[in-house]
């Protein structure tokens, strides 16, 4: 088939890599617009914390991490470049009167799903000598199946290996052409700029970058804090803090000192002040619908559209992608 894929975001480009492979015949347009989504994520792959209960959701989630460990073994033979991908566990802190229910929470969801790994409680110690600068104040458990990976870097393997099976990246706006080719917008916060279902809206997403000054060549592992509160280690030393969540119709990118004021107090709840370096922000535009579910399907004849894909497009979007290539 002859596809067309407008946006290359993470959605764009695993769907335009997976349909080359079973070989069709496909172009990426995009604008690279400034705020998209995969550029200013952590990158964590763990979804089994969640205490959402749609279990559709639950089900496309916990699918694609299962999906992750294949998928980046093949991708980066393929494109010959690393994506950041570990697979370290992951850290997760909790206030004293939930801890215990939230530990049987999530080791419920282990007693069917091998991929989560062991989960088990953290004694002070343990926790030191996996994560030395964290605070201790918080009772914490580890979720061995936890991993992250670099959106950027797990961006710029897609397209490279899109590239090398045949297909073809334009950086630039499409023309909108009306022959019968088959359209996939995988637009993200832009999708407000189409005219069809569904109705596409955005948040504002910005996220700390930091460095542990006493804390050096560890790889350590994600830390789900508390709240919607998270900490990943990226590389050189690196860490990011985030999240904001703020709706807005702007496209603005710069920086607000209201969230660095935000960010940082988050950051002094687990690390001394003298501890840290605070280094940049990153800004992102995390597009989601009304019902804050994804949206995958066709909208018209040979229009096809999947967006909404929030805080877990990094999650979901390798396998979404797969699931969309093979039934196309």
């Amino acid at each position: 088939m002859n596809i067309t894929i407008i946006g290359g975001g993470l959605a764009g480009s695993s769907i335009g890599y997976h349909l080359v492979k079973l070989g069709n015949s496909v172009t990426i347009y995009d604008r690279n617009d400034k705020g998209q989504a995969t550029f200013a994520s952590a990158g964590i792959v763990c979804p089994w914390i969640s205490q959402r209960r749609n279990k559709k959701w639950y089900r496309l989630v916990t699918k694609s991490a299962h999906y992750y460990p294949e998928f980046i073994s093949t991708l980066e033979k393929e494109a010959g470049m690393s994506t950041g991908y570990k697979n370290s566990g992951a850290i997760c802190l909790f206030k004293e009167n939930i801890f215990d229910k939230a530990t049987k929470r999530i080791s419920d969801k282990a007693i069917d799903n091998p991929d989560v790994g062991e989960v088990r409680q953290l004694t002070k110690d343990e926790l030191s000598a996996l994560h030395p600068s964290l605070t201790t104040e918080y009772p914490a458990l580890i979720v061995e199946g936890g991993g992250q990976v670099r959106g950027r870097k797990l961006l710029a393997a897609l397209k490279e290996a899109f590239i090398k099976y045949g297909g073809i990246w334009e950086n630039k706006s499409y023309d909108g052409g009306n022959d019968d080719t088959l359209k996939i917008y995988t637009t993200g916060a832009w999708g407000a700029e189409q005219a069809y279902k569904p109705e596409i809206a955005h948040q504002r997403a910005e996220i700390m970058h930091f460095k542990l000054k006493h804390q050096k060549d560890l790889q350590s592992p994600v830390v789900m804090a508390l709240g919607p509160t998270y900490i990943v280690h990226l590389e050189n030393d690196e860490y990011v803090i985030g999240t904001t969540h703020i709706d807005t119709d702007s496209f603005d990118t710069a920086p607000t000192e209201e969230s660095y004021n935000y960010l940082q107090d988050e950051l002094y709840k687990y690390f001394k002040p003298e501890e840290v370096e605070i280094t940049e922000m990153g800004v992102g535009l995390k597009p989601y619908t009304r019902d804050f579910l994804p949206f995958i399907g066709y909208v018209a004849n040979n229009t096809f559209v999947v967006n909404g894909m929030g805080s877990t497009g990094l999650n979901s979007g390798p396998f979404v992608g797969h699931e969309v290539a093979s039934v196309k």
